[in-house]
């Protein structure tokens, strides 16, 4: 009997000490739902560093062949999110994120992105984050740090270089007034006594507030023993790409945040810089240089109910006579001279890392059809990404200047006229077309992408139920022809209508 109360009290002294640290766990669950139309002509995707696949022109058999000038292009995408975040105290957390998508209504495929299927049901739920959060405890040493572990969002500048889901490891460090991010993620991770074909990436980010503005920088190493990262076929040129490479490539930036009186300021410039290099006894080819450069500016000033941006922005282009549109070792240059034999060398466009869905950032600065825009999602553009190369991503090889002005005209309703020019600055060919000169062989250089202009409504319907429109028109400049059957076929001008219904929760 003694026995018997001894044990009871010893159980209810648990679940007493228990109580309070159960009582400290506290449950998120968030998400969203969304459904989008596009109505479009002449808008394709263009994830080669430059240049457009032939079968835009309607001559080949790829997924936009007999596309080229059709007014009829249209369809409807549903994507769903949901998070849950579970935390312990103010100190420990875990998050899971998945997503669902729908990339069309009334796909024939199955799986992956196929929720959209006839009679659905299919195996379409994606983890794209699994990590867990968690302070330190101070051991004597008076810097707090903060660790995230497992499979997470990756952010260096995400407008300007990397975003994307990983898996790896980051430790925050809060030194007022500075804050310092060190990163490293596991790209590749080949059989365990083949650690010489992993591929991996380390980061250091820091940035510090002076008054209004916060000032950034940062660096970023890709050590990539083994690349393309998939060692089979090439996603951006759909042949065959020889795995037998490797690469170290580097990206430094720094930038401002902020406000300057009542205006509101993004400043930034982003270097890269590396090689891809071959190895193994079969390559004799020279290796290829890569540095390359961007720069933006954006200035937004709010006054009374309007809004007016002004935006500029940089990317070096590469030379079409120096690189092929991968930039892969050995690859003969794009449409060379007749008779000539000179493989791709050196790549001075700028370019974003394998993997990084820069476009998905970029498209806040409110473009619309050559950059994307941040009102809609997924829906045709000319940006671009690759997950197994490096891509010019949504910017590369491109300037433009862009004016905005928005009206908030009640508490729900917001509209807003956006106009840009878009020039190219590819040499010796063009960033998204493939024109080429009188000889057939050659590509032409043209600087016109061409002016745009976006008619943009925001409908808040409900607290959590938003309704946006977007009619976009490209008028387009040389610089978007193809190289059809024989001859240049210049593009009707691209436009598109959209709208998208957003439930958040």
């Amino acid at each position: 009997m003694k026995r018997s109360i001894v044990l009871g009290l010893f159980g209810l002294l648990i679940v007493a000490l228990a109580a309070p640290v159960y009582a400290q766990m506290e449950y998120k669950f968030s998400g969203m739902v969304d459904t989008n139309y596009f109505y479009y002509r002449n808008i394709f995707k263009a994830p080669a560093l430059y240049g457009t696949p032939t079968d835009q022109t309607g001559t080949g058999t790829g997924s936009h062949a007999e596309s080229w000038n059709k007014d009829s292009l249209q369809y409807t995408n549903t994507r769903g999110r949901y998070k849950f975040d579970v935390s312990a105290g103010k100190d420990v957390s875990g998050t899971l994120f998945f997503e669902t998508d729908a990339t069309r209504w009334g796909e024939t495929c199955t799986g992956y992105n196929c929720a959209g299927r006839w009679k659905a049901d299919q195996t379409e739920v994606e983890v794209k984050n699994l990590y867990m959060t968690f302070a330190v405890p101070y051991f004597g040493v008076p810097v707090p740090m903060v660790v995230k572990l497992g499979v997470q969002p990756v952010a260096v500048r995400p407008e300007m270089v990397l975003a994307t889901d990983g898996a790896g490891a980051v430790f925050d460090f809060n030194i007022n007034p500075v804050a310092l991010e060190a990163a490293w993620y596991k790209q590749v991770h080949d059989l365990d006594y083949k650690t010489n074909n992993d591929s991996q990436s380390f980061s250091l980010l820091g940035t510090a507030k002076v008054d209004t503005l916060t000032i950034g920088a940062y660096g970023l190493l890709f050590d990539m023993r083994t690349y393309p990262f998939n060692g089979g076929t090439s996603a951006t040129t759909g042949t065959s790409a020889d795995p037998s490479f490797k690469s170290d490539m580097w990206w430094f930036g720094a930038y401002s945040d902020g406000s300057l009186g009542p205006i509101q300021l993004k400043a930034d410039v982003a270097f890269d810089y590396g090689k891809v290099k071959p190895f193994g006894a079969t390559h004799a080819y020279e290796e290829v240089k890569y540095q390359g450069y961007a720069t933006r500016l954006r200035l937004i000033y709010p006054w009374e109910r309007f809004e007016f941006m002004l935006l500029g922005l940089y990317t070096s282009g590469p030379d079409a006579e120096d690189t092929d549109t991968n930039g892969l070792p050995g690859r003969t240059v794009a449409d060379p001279a007749a008779g000539a034999t000179k493989k791709s060398t050196n790549y001075r466009g700028y370019v974003v890392p394998p993997g990084s869905e820069e476009n998905s950032s970029w498209g806040e600065n409110a473009m619309d059809i050559v950059y994307g825009n941040f009102l809609l999602g997924r829906g045709p553009d000319y940006t671009g990404s690759n997950a197994s190369l490096m891509s010019r991503g949504a910017i590369g090889g491109t300037w433009t200047v862009q004016a905005k002005t928005g009206y908030k005209m009640t508490p729900w309703y917001k509209i807003s006229l956006s106009g840009a020019y878009i020039g190219d600055t590819t040499k010796n060919g063009n960033t998204l077309g493939n024109a080429r000169r009188s000889n057939g062989i050659s590509l032409r250089d043209d600087n016109d992408i061409g002016w745009e202009a976006a008619l943009m409504n925001e409908v808040q319907i409900y607290k959590n139920l938003k309704w946006d429109t977007i009619f976009g028109y490209l008028w387009a400049g040389q610089a978007l022809d193809q190289w059809g059957t024989g001859a240049n076929v210049s593009p009707k001008d691209p436009y598109l209508a959209g709208t998208r219904v957003t439930f958040t929760w």
